[in-house]
């Protein structure tokens, strides 16, 4: 039951996070308002996976104390996730009320016994008794029994009981059912931005350069993230000066790169988001076979001489920390470079533009295609 619960839960969480929150077209589809922006919601997902044991995995107790601790913690987590459903049902826009939910037996009766045990085990109306319902020491790890008085029946003695595991199959049900109402909304957004992103890999090669940054800031926003220089003005800059140098078309020509390369990326996970996954079974687990090869070094050919790795140079050059960092990196590039002139004045370019963030990072960029480490 967790599993199959956790793997659903866990589905929604990743596509709140790399869709709702990250592009506006996705967001516009819910109830994206200004307490949402603030990402409460994913404190909701923590505590929500963080209750999922103590609903989930039985417990074994040997004492009263501890099987009415062990029920209270059972009947209480049931109850927030109820109320944590009925707010995403509310944040995803899913037409369903909270008469909806009253009106569904697997939300109703829990609810009521938590309200009776744990919320209101006295209650009592300008001054009078309504009811009384206390734990009986009948209950153990198998089932909740409870004395229940209520004005009602002229406050008989009434037994209450209920089986454990009938209200953690009642509570799954309920889960269940509501988890695939917002993953079938979730599924229909991410289809419809799938749609639009095929749209937008056909306008790359058609529209201007500046219509296109126009376009991808409403569809495609995530891209601006993948470079330092990846902003509207900057890239306007560099585009009007494709003509001046290599480092600026070469820079507009890895945009372009991200960009379709991302897309493509973006609309892959989409597919696997979609695409049906059987549940896993908590007894039925396949542990993948991993085939390790051990290779010894004495077997490889000893006159065979390794190419030169840059990564590490040019990373650090990357973060531009300070003019000293990049004079002893920079050196270490040289040294390996020293028959590349391209790559030596650009490194020239970058330390007489170290100030300058449009001038020292098109070098970098040219210096990174160059050694083809990009």
């Amino acid at each position: 039951m967790k599993r199959q619960i956790e793997f659903k839960l866990k589905k929604i969480v990743d596509v709140w996070n790399h869709f709702i929150l990250e592009y506006k077209f996705c967001n516009q589809k819910i109830n994206f308002n200004n307490e949402v922006k603030t990402n409460y919601l994913g404190d909701i997902f923590g505590y929500f996976f963080d209750t999922l044991p103590i609903v989930f995995e039985k417990k074994q107790t040997n004492s009263y104390s501890d099987t009415f601790s062990n029920h209270i913690s059972l009947l209480q987590s049931i109850y927030v996730q109820q109320d944590f459903i009925e707010e995403l049902l509310r944040i995803f826009r899913c037409g369903i009320t909270k008469g909806d939910l009253k009106s569904d037996i697997n939300y109703s009766l829990n609810r009521g016994i938590r309200n009776e045990l744990v919320g209101h085990p006295i209650r009592r109306f300008e001054g009078k008794l309504i009811s009384s319902c206390l734990f009986g020491y009948g209950t153990d790890n198998e089932k909740i029994l409870y004395l229940k008085y209520h004005k009602d029946n002229n406050y008989k003695f009434e037994k209450m009981e209920y089986i454990i595991s009938d209200i953690i199959s009642r509570h799954y049900n309920f889960l269940n059912t509501y988890f695939d109402k917002i993953l079938n909304k979730l599924n229909r957004i991410l289809k419809s931005y799938d749609k639009e992103l095929e749209n937008l890999k056909g306008l790359i090669e058609k529209k201007t350069f500046n219509d296109l940054i126009r376009i991808i800031s409403i569809f495609y926003e995530s891209i601006f993230k993948v470079n330092f220089l990846y902003d509207k003005e900057s890239l306007e800059i560099i585009y009007d000066r494709k003509h001046e140098h290599n480092r600026y078309i070469n820079f507009i020509n890895t945009f372009y790169s991200d960009l379709i390369c991302g897309i493509k990326y973006t609309q892959n996970y989409i597919q696997n988001l979609l695409e049906p996954k059987s549940m896993i079974e908590e007894n039925n687990i396949i542990e993948p076979t991993i085939k390790i090869e051990v290779i010894s070094t004495e077997q490889n050919n000893r006159n065979e001489i390794l190419p030169d790795s840059y990564h590490y140079e040019l990373g650090k050059l990357a973060t531009k920390r300070n003019s000293d960092d990049f004079a002893f990196f920079s050196s270490c590039l040289r040294k390996k470079c020293l028959n590349n002139p391209l790559v030596i004045s650009e490194l020239n370019h970058m330390k007489n533009n170290f100030y300058n963030d449009i001038e020292y990072y098109t070098a970098y960029e040219l210096i990174c295609t160059e050694l083809n480490e990009n």
